[in-house]
């Protein structure tokens, strides 16, 4: 029987339903031999699936999942097997999360130039311990019936140029990349084919990127096929996951992406020589 990873995963702690501690039962429940927490611009959920992991027949990953500009695109990096104790990360990611309260007042201010009437504190009360994010806002809009489906919240108003979306603070790609190295981390350009900025993977590859997520949901096969060529040519590593959310209709649940334990080995090998040290993930 083949051995399975899920490598990006979200959190409670960010804009997913599941807490940590269930993201490891659930890894554990579907034999899965590692999973990683991403959760966006947040690294409490890795301290506490850490400690809850201990334990268990699983390994864990530390991530995040970085939000990168040059311009107006907006490219995801996901950082693998961080130091989520580092010093300046930390001072970012909390940095970004006053800025997430700052961006969810004015989503919610133009919903209500739109004439839906939704209080910021009850976005914030279903943001509980995570930072406020367009995914709070969209169940805000689907709990007063503004909206039909979470979905169609997305779809209508809060899709990247909507009528109700905020740019998110965001680093160059050259800063994420280098913030993820600092930490002791691998810097890997999340869901290729969503983010449709193929142009840049030659640029962040010659800047350090260090690999391709190829296994997601989102991903055709033909994709898949594409993007590993490309990973290939410019000697990136392999990687992919659910991108659980553990919300209907955001990409898939825990364990969908058939992701071969290799590519988890092939990024601990790429990791060490990085460093040239064994593999410490500071958790």
């Amino acid at each position: 029987m083949a051995d399975y990873v899920d490598l990006h995963i979200h959190t409670d702690f960010s804009d997913g339903l599941q807490t940590p501690e269930e993201v490891i039962d659930q890894g554990l429940a579907l034999g899965l031999k590692a999973v990683a927490i991403t959760d966006h611009d947040a690294l409490e959920g890795c301290r506490v699936a850490a400690t809850y992991a201990r334990d268990k027949d699983i390994e864990f990953i530390t991530g995040i999942e970085l939000s990168a500009s040059q311009t107006d695109e907006d490219i995801h990096m996901l950082g693998y097997m961080i130091d989520i104790d580092h010093q300046r990360l930390n001072e970012t990611v909390e940095k970004f999360q006053l800025i997430r309260q700052e961006r969810g007042k004015k989503m919610v201010e133009r919903l209500v130039s739109l004439g839906m009437k939704i209080d910021f504190d009850a976005i914030r009360e279903l943001a509980g311990k995570a930072s406020v994010g367009r995914p709070h806002v969209a169940e805000a809009m689907f709990n007063r019936g503004f909206v039909l489906s979470y979905e169609e919240a997305f779809r209508k108003y809060l899709y990247v140029g909507g009528p109700v979306y905020v740019p998110k603070a965001k680093l160059t790609p050259q800063e994420a990349i280098n913030l993820i190295h600092e930490a002791r981390g691998l810097a890997v350009m999340a869901h290729p084919a969503l983010t449709g900025k193929d142009d840049l993977i030659p640029i962040m590859a010659s800047a350090g990127m260090d690999g391709l997520e190829i296994y997601h949901p989102v991903h055709k096969r033909s994709q898949r096929k594409k993007y590993r060529k490309i990973a290939e040519k410019f000697g990136l590593t392999i990687s992919g996951g659910s991108d659980s959310h553990n919300r209907k209709g955001r990409y898939g649940d825990i364990g969908e992406e058939k992701v071969p334990l290799e590519y988890l080995t092939a990024m601990k090998a790429r990791r060490e020589k990085l460093f040239a040290g064994p593999d410490n993930q500071g958790a």
